[in-house]
């Protein structure tokens, strides 16, 4: 087993995107961190596509907007419902994501089609690029101890094992999680609710498809739609349909048959198709009784099985991987007391509720519309400052945000110890869209969640009452100095 040049105070178990979500938002306040990985490479396959706004709202705050960004599918982000990929008798209909000209209002950012193979990538590059992280691949945890003054974890890394001491131990390893399992964590929910064959194929598509393309085909058919994906810029695409694993095996889906099954689909008989990968799976709708055992998190899958209608999954494990991992961050460099890490599962195990019952329902049950605002209903609102490239919601850093309308002043408190709070004095036009006026003020946690606003600018003592609601400790005399620059990435 490797020996780590660094000890973890934190170790994240899985790498996909809730665990690295987490992890990189724990290295990125300097707190060493460990991923350990079962798997020896990055998965090749596609799985999870849709990147929502919020999700892209934070990769830009960590100026990794454009790397995603780069992998993206040259399409819209709706998806499309007729008899074959290639049929003018089609209808758009909505994947959860607001239209361009509402994401433009809402947002700095747009949500896009990218694939989870590509968006891991580069999550674990900007973790690796920090010193503060670690990385073990191929490493499996076989167990774990946990007290009141740490976790020790038993791992195994081929025929050999070995044993890690950190503060924190984060579940991010999947709907099997052995974390969850360890920590003695029930699953409840419906459970399985259909059984899909799903196969990923190039194919040149793009030369019969219309432009642009779509998110999600679905190809209404008798029973059950077919589904098509395209997962690159390229040719490769995803197919799924449902199957009955009791009565059918693989076997039973050659490469011809699955061929011919595309080519139905596409509507078009002498497309030349590729098969890369055959596999089933489940729509599965469950959630954890609870997300934390003591000094035991879990994030993503671990925490909450969601069917893949609503495009939510991978987006809910993240925005659970960030939640989490400033919170800790904050915790572990003494800026608040542990009473903030209750929030998580008061903040997070609704959302994941909300989402997993959203996704047992099929698209002609529920309009999904609108879902993208309950993503961002929390945070503070986007509005361009007056350069015309810098967003309110950049403006956000690691630690407190006080937004002032024009006429706002200092001196203001500063919590102990060192917790940065930057006062951020708005022009006229931004601080009325922010409904702050002249003298108002708005107090931001590092989500964009606000703690607090006032009508008129707010004395020390009533902004350190604010602020003690996150269990941060305030000192009462220390000033905060006021601040407008902007560091983006």
């Amino acid at each position: 087993m490797p020996t780590l040049s660094t000890p973890p105070t934190v170790i994240v178990v899985g790498a996909g995107p809730a665990g690295l979500t987490a992890a990189i938002a724990l290295v990125r306040q300097g707190i060493p961190t460990l991923v350990v990985e079962r798997r020896t490479a990055p998965s090749p396959f596609p799985r999870a596509t849709g990147v929502n706004l919020r999700t892209m709202e934070l990769m830009r705050a960590w100026g990794l907007e454009q790397s995603v960004r780069s992998g993206a599918v040259a399409g819209e982000t709706t998806g499309w419902v007729g008899p074959t990929l290639v049929s003018p008798d089609g209808t758009e209909v909505s994947m959860g994501f607001p239209s361009a000209a509402d994401a433009a209002l809402l947002s700095p950012t747009t949500g896009i089609i990218a694939p989870q193979d590509h968006l891991e990538p580069v999550l674990m590059e900007h973790f690796l690029s920090f010193s503060a992280a670690s990385v073990l691949v191929g490493t499996t945890v076989i167990g774990f101890t946990a007290d009141q003054d740490g976790v020790i974890v038993s791992l195994r890394q081929g025929d050999e094992r070995s044993t890690v001491r950190a503060a924190y131990l984060i579940g991010a390893d999947g709907a099997r999680s052995t974390v969850r399992r360890h920590s003695g964590i029930p699953m409840r929910g419906p459970g399985e609710l259909a059984a899909y064959l799903a196969v990923v194929f190039h194919a040149p598509l793009a030369e019969f498809v219309d432009k642009p393309l779509h998110g999600l085909y679905m190809l209404t058919r008798q029973g059950p739609p077919w589904v098509f994906l395209p997962t690159d810029a390229c040719d490769r695409w995803a197919f799924s349909m449902t199957w009955d694993p009791t009565r059918e095996t693989l076997a039973d889906y050659p490469p011809e048959r699955l061929a011919e099954l595309i080519r139905s689909g596409a509507g078009v008989p002498d497309l030349e198709v590729d098969i890369a990968w055959v596999s089933d799976f489940a729509f599965t709708a469950e959630i954890a009784d609870r997300y934390r055992e003591g000094r035991v998190f879990i994030v993503g899958d671990a925490a909450h099985r969601m069917t893949p209608r609503g495009a939510t999954g991978m987006n809910t494990a993240i925005h659970d991987g960030y939640d989490l991992g400033w919170k800790l961050g904050w915790v572990l460099r003494g800026w608040a007391d542990e009473s903030l890490l209750d929030t998580f599962e008061a903040e997070r195990r609704p959302v994941g509720l909300r989402n997993m019952e959203r996704s047992t329902h099929s698209s002609d049950q529920r309009d999904v519309s609108k879902d993208y605002l309950d993503d961002i209903a929390d945070r503070v609102p986007h509005v361009w400052l007056p350069d015309g490239h810098t967003s309110t919601l950049d403006l956000l850093g690691d630690g407190l945000l006080i937004m002032t309308g024009p006429g706002g002043h200092a001196p203001l408190p500063v919590p102990t110890p060192a917790i940065p709070v930057v006062v951020h004095v708005l022009d006229p036009a931004t601080a009325d869209a922010l409904h702050l006026g002249v003298d108002g003020a708005m107090l931001v946690r590092p989500d964009g969640q606000p703690i607090a606003r006032w009508d008129v600018s707010p004395d020390a003592s009533i902004i350190s009452s604010a602020i003690a609601t996150l269990g941060v400790a305030v000192g009462e005399h220390t000033p905060v100095v006021e601040r407008a620059e902007l560091v983006l990435g």
